[in-house]
């Protein structure tokens, strides 16, 4: 009976994932192509202001969300019979979370204005429209940890793609027809007028999304703002340690950006910022596959380690393979298909940089392998969450995130954004090194050499097929990253399908 309740849940979390990533997957495509026509339709650096604006207002909206869409994920799964305390949950997280939003909106902008490189008239803009973007982007997350925790998160599939449909047909629309690239580029009022329409297609996708969501969530439980001081109180107590990690984890992912703005030579930090952004952009949509992975499983990881059963272990075992699979996977894929895919997305600007001899490409081939430790870093992270140890990425992070400041700052004056992605690259090292160390105590995580052995050869088997039969048989960028695509298909599904297939320990 237990091995078919565990076969049951391990289903359906592959289930909620899929339907995530399917969503996730559509969205993606359609911020690429968004990506095209934004670095088609700005300047270099008017794609690294739009870059550094959104990096910026990340972090702001990592300080109000405090890791709660996690913790509330965690707290509505031990309530989930109980009606009433997952009213309370939900209602005062979503006051919370609007409340600390409205905050986003003054302080991002009291901030930028003693900020360098960040005062301009067009860069005030575009933080207060983006500001109100993430606020309602808080909002969605605050409903989506609702669907999250009964696993029923499929709608995102179409909130999602909706919201991102609508963002791109408003952008296309100015940059095609109601304001061309031309058109805009003739005076400096038209090149603020093209930035903040491009900054209100984004917020006009991010609120349709969240009414769709809202919608949809209110059906399956009724959702309304609460204001309970008990909880509120007991939600920040728990939430506020890792909150802080959370914080300090995001800054040494988006502190980079920053400190390049500052660091760098007025004259080309935008057009740095951008040939920077750019790889990074692919890596964070990327990233996000393993964290919806690890929502989907947090459920069942936090019930199992609650009951201290042998479940935990095998859960552990199975994301570890899955995480290993697809993290060496996507890093090997885009290392050996640079070229193809910076091609594919940007124009001849971020080719050919006439300040360094450092392009997007180069920079994008050092942190794709972001995504190999980040994804094992993150399944390490989230087996302290389950076993209610967030305060331990409390201490953790402060030290990594002192670390990548340390490190940017000594080498971006000397070998610019790519001394950023080295540095980022060797703090996500650092993290995964520390999280396993500390993660072993509460379960018993075996990494597997002989499976990852063979993710490994099948990485370079993919690799050495890649580089050597694409230039062969294809010439176009295009054709030479789908045949790449297929490559790495035929490698790595087998073992995909054997890690769903197995429900051996």
């Amino acid at each position: 009976m237990k091995i078919l309740i565990h076969t049951m849940s391990t289903k359906k979390v592959y289930t909620n994932t899929i339907a995530q990533i399917g969503g996730k997957v559509i969205t993606a495509i359609i911020s690429i192509g968004l990506i095209k026509i934004l670095t088609n339709y700005l300047d270099i650096s008017g794609y690294g202001l739009y870059s550094k604006i959104y990096n910026y207002l990340s972090i702001f909206a990592v300080i109000a969300d405090l890791w709660l869409y996690t913790i509330t994920v965690r707290e509505i799964s031990h309530h989930k019979n109980d009606k009433k305390m997952v009213d309370t949950i939900i209602g005062n997280v979503l006051t919370l979370r609007t409340i600390f939003g409205g905050g986003i909106i003054l302080l991002s902008l009291i901030i930028a204005l003693v900020l360098p490189g960040y005062s301009s008239l067009s860069a005030l803009i575009g933080i207060f429209i983006v500001s109100w973007f993430t606020l309602f982007g808080l909002i969605n997350s605050s409903i989506m940890s609702l669907l999250q925790a009964y696993l029923q998160t499929e709608f995102s599939l179409i909130s999602t793609t909706i919201g991102k449909i609508t963002t791109f047909g408003l952008i296309a629309w100015t940059a095609y027809w109601f304001l061309p690239h031309d058109t805009m580029m003739q005076s400096e009022s038209g090149k603020i007028l093209g930035f903040a329409l491009v900054m209100l297609a984004g917020l006009m996708g991010n609120m349709i999304m969240t009414l769709l969501t809202y919608i949809y969530a209110s059906k399956i439980h009724s959702i309304r703002f609460r204001f309970d001081k008990d909880y509120i109180r007991h939600i920040l107590w728990i939430s506020l340690p890792y909150g802080i990690a959370l914080f300090l984890n995001v800054i040494f992912f988006k502190i980079d950006i920053i400190l390049l703005s500052i660091l760098e030579p007025k004259n080309i930090a935008d057009t740095s910022i951008a040939l920077y952004s750019l790889p990074m952009k692919i890596v964070e949509v990327g990233m996000m596959y393993g964290t919806l992975f690890l929502n989907s499983m947090l459920p069942l990881l936090t019930e199992a380690i609650k009951q201290n059963s042998n479940e935990k272990n095998i859960l552990a075992e199975k994301a570890y393979r899955i995480l290993l699979l697809f993290g060496f996977g996507l890093a090997t894929y885009l290392f050996t298909y640079a070229d193809e895919v910076i091609h594919l997305i940007a124009n001849k600007e971020y080719f050919t940089n006439p300040f360094w001899i450092y392009t997007s490409k180069d920079a994008l081939q050092v942190v794709v392998w972001i995504f190999f430790f980040y994804f094992l870093s993150s399944l390490f992270t989230y087996i302290l969450i389950a076993a209610n140890e967030q305060r331990k990425m409390m201490y953790i992070n402060s030290g990594i995130a002192g670390v990548n400041i340390l490190g940017n700052i000594l080498f971006i004056p000397i070998y610019s954004f790519i001394g950023s992605a080295y540095v980022t690259v060797i703090t996500q090292i650092l993290l995964l090194v520390i999280t396993y160390s500390i993660a072993r105590k509460y379960i018993q995580i075996r990494i597997i050499t002989v499976f990852s052995s063979l993710i490994v050869s099948c990485s370079l088997i993919a690799y050495i097929l890649g580089t050597y039969t694409s230039d062969y048989f294809w010439q176009s960028p295009l054709s030479r990253a789908i045949i790449g695509i297929i490559i790495f298909i035929l490698c790595y599904v087998p073992w995909f399908y054997g890690i769903i297939l197995s429900h051996k320990k």
